[in-house]
Parts: C-alpha cells; structure tokens; sequence
C-alpha cells in the first residue's frame, strides 16, 4: 500500500506533464463540439429549394474490358463533365480522391460485357470523395440504369453495338435534381454523435499522450537509482514494486474511462450511437486503457529521457492514428495499408467505433460476435505488453544481481 501512495506522490510530482496532456484533450474536445454543428449541416436552420446540377463532374476512369458496353459507359460518363482515362495506383487514386482533386472513380472489370451478357451478377467499381449523397447516388444511378437498359435490350436480341446506342439514348442526359430542406428546431443532435465520435475516434492517441507520455515518466522516476535504493532497503520484494506501478496506472486508466463515459453521455446521451450502444464504447474505452497501459508499462522498464519518451510515444501514436483510419478516413487508405493495420492495436479500438457509427463511412455489420472479437484482440495485446514487461524485468534484476 505505500508503494501504492508513492506512485501517486510522484505522479504529483510530475504534474507538469500530465496538466499538459489533459489541456490537449481538453482543448481538442472544446474544438470538435463547438465545430460539429457546422460540419453536420451548414444550412440546418434553413428552408430553401436549389437545383443541383452534376454535369461538371471531374471522374477517373479504368477500361480493363475494351468492350462496345465499356465504351458506352465511357460515352455516358462524358456527358456530366470531363473523363480522364488513368492507370494510376490505388495509392494515388485514393490521394486525388480524398483532397477533392477529382469526383468520381469508375473501374471497369475485364470481362464486363460478357458476363453481363452471360447473365452473371458483375458491377462496376465506384470511388467517390463525396461518398454517399444525393450527387453521387444520382451519378451512378444513371450509370446503372445505362447498364440494365443495354441488358434489356440484349434480352430482346439486338447486337451489342445496337444495345448500347439504344440504351444511351434512352438514359438520362440533362440532369438535374431538386432539394427541399424543411425549416426545422436547430437541435443540432447528430451534431453531438459526430462530436462524440471524432472524440472517441481520437480517444488513442489522446490516451497514449496521458499514459505513455506523463505516467511513464512517473515510473521512470520510480526505478532511478536513488528511488530503487531506498525501496530495495525496505522489506519489499521486486515484484511487489512491480504490481504497485501497474496498479497505480490501471488507476489512472480507469479515471480517463470515467471522465470520458460521463462525458459521452451527458453530452450525447440520447443519439443513437449512446442510447443503443453506449455499452459498447464503455467496453472498448476499457479494454483501449488495457492495452495502452501495458504498452506504457514496458516502455517505462527502461530508464529513458523526458526527449527519448516524447519521441517514441509521439513516433508510435502518431504511426498508429494515420495507418489505422483514426487521421484519414480508413476506406482512403491502399489495401496492403489496410491489411497490415490488423496487426496494430489502434485499428481493433477505431473499428469498434466505426461499426457502431452510422456516418462512419465503413459500412460495417454490428454483430455481438465481431464487437467481442475487437475487444479480445485489444486484451491479448495489452497482455502481451504485460508479458514482455515482466520478461524485461526479471532480466534486469538477474544483471543487477
């Protein structure tokens, strides 16, 4: 129990550091509530009708068939702006998407036009920045409706040629579409569940930052030579010194779970994402603080500088945010980025929020099964971190024997 109370005398001790990770949190969440409003919906206390016209579209387009159906698709596509045949990597076609460079990617796959032709279920691919409005789901309804009327008349015997020509001047040319806003109370609620969200999102690193950059320290301080003498003088063993360091940081960890639970729901309490799975984000913050507190923990077996910690927990959080879709939306990023963030703990903690997030653009399926698998992942790291901080100690203490 005295070790216990002194981990808590050094943490006042360093109190400097940890004032400045949590004014970082503070800042960054004032920021996302007082900005959510405006980036839910501009115009949310508005009434207003506009017409919508899409035919400046800039689009990227990939012919892997080179069929009389691909060209047509192509022809159609010329008509709501200017097409630009690429054979750019996935890399950089997510760049040009995600800064707004272009609107549209449209891939044609080999074989397209005989399996259509051959009844087959086959689609076109489609990239967008925008992702899902009503710009973009008018765009490539129309391209659909090209693709099914070619079909239709296939059916009744034409050629192909003949089937494309009819089916482009049966679609839609001259669009344009209404939109109709209803003046409304500015309650700005999925304001909140945005805000909550984008907090939660950032909930790693943020974590990170207060643990492995304040906390850390904390231990470090505690096995200095001077400290580590007075405590071996005393009746203690190692590994109680040990289990007190892990318990004093599961105490930390658990008071930023209880600041940031009773934040989300007071806050956000009655969206959808709180009121149907507000037991979700509680588990995933605890088992986030699980791993996180582990990780800190075997970084602070070494005995490293305030600079040298700064840098590794700055290179990590940092590493993790952008591969694991916390910086940049995940559907951005090339598949091989996203097949290798699997390995990485951030990736299990931000999938978890984006299941449970409608407008999280990832389309995940909330299953129990898949939630629990996400938060058995987020424990076996946290004690394999545990478990290679016992490792690097026991070896510490058989050289200083």
């Amino acid at each position: 129990m005295q070790l216990y109370k002194n981990f808590f005398k050094l943490v006042k001790a360093n109190k400097i550091s940890v004032m400045i990770a949590s004014i970082i949190m503070l800042v960054y969440a004032v920021a996302m509530i007082v900005s959510a409003p405006s980036i839910v919906d501009k115009n949310e206390g508005s009434a207003t009708e506009k017409s919508v016209d899409y035919k400046n579209l800039g689009v990227m387009f990939r012919d892997n068939d080179n069929s009389e159906l691909s060209k047509g698709v192509r022809t159609l596509i010329d008509k709501y702006g200017s097409v630009e045949d690429t054979t750019a990597s996935d890399e950089r076609i997510n760049d040009i998407l995600y800064f707004s460079i272009s609107d549209f990617y449209i891939e044609v796959p080999e074989n397209f036009q005989a399996k259509i032709d051959a009844g087959e279920d086959v689609s076109l691919e489609y990239q967008s920045h925008s992702q899902v409005s009503g710009k973009t789901f008018s765009f490539v309804n129309d391209v659909d409706s090209f693709v099914n009327i070619y079909k239709s008349y296939r059916a009744m015997g034409m050629d192909d040629k003949s089937s494309v020509e009819k089916a482009l001047e049966m679609t839609v040319s001259e669009v344009t579409f209404g939109v109709v806003t209803e003046k409304k109370d500015v309650q700005h609620t999925n304001a909140k569940e945005y805000a909550v969200y984008m907090i939660l999102m950032y909930f790693c690193f943020i974590t990170l930052w207060l643990l492995g950059m304040s906390i850390a320290s904390v231990i470090i301080a505690a096995n200095k030579k001077e400290v580590s003498m007075r405590i071996d003088a005393s009746p203690v063993k190692p590994r109680e010194k040990t289990w007190s360091q892990m318990f004093g940081l599961l105490t930390c960890a658990v008071f930023i779970v209880v600041i940031y639970t009773i934040f989300c729901f007071i806050y956000a309490g009655s969206s959808d994402m709180m009121s149907k799975y507000g037991w979700v984000v509680v588990l995933n913050l605890i088992t986030t603080t699980f791993y996180i507190s582990g990780f800190t923990l075997m970084i602070s077996c070494f005995r490293l500088s305030a600079g040298t910690l700064s840098l590794i927990c700055n290179s990590v959080g940092l590493s993790m945010s952008f591969l694991c879709g916390i910086f940049v939306p995940f559907y951005f990023l090339s598949r091989g980025v996203q097949t290798f963030a699997h390995f990485l703990p951030f990736f299990w903690s931000a999938k978890v929020f984006n299941t449970i997030y409608s407008g999280s653009g990832m389309n995940y399926t909330f299953s129990v099964g898949s939630i629990l698998s996400s938060f058995g992942v987020q424990i076996l790291f946290g004690l394999a971190f545990i478990l290679i901080s016992v490792v690097i100690k026991k070896v510490q203490q058989g050289k200083s024997v």
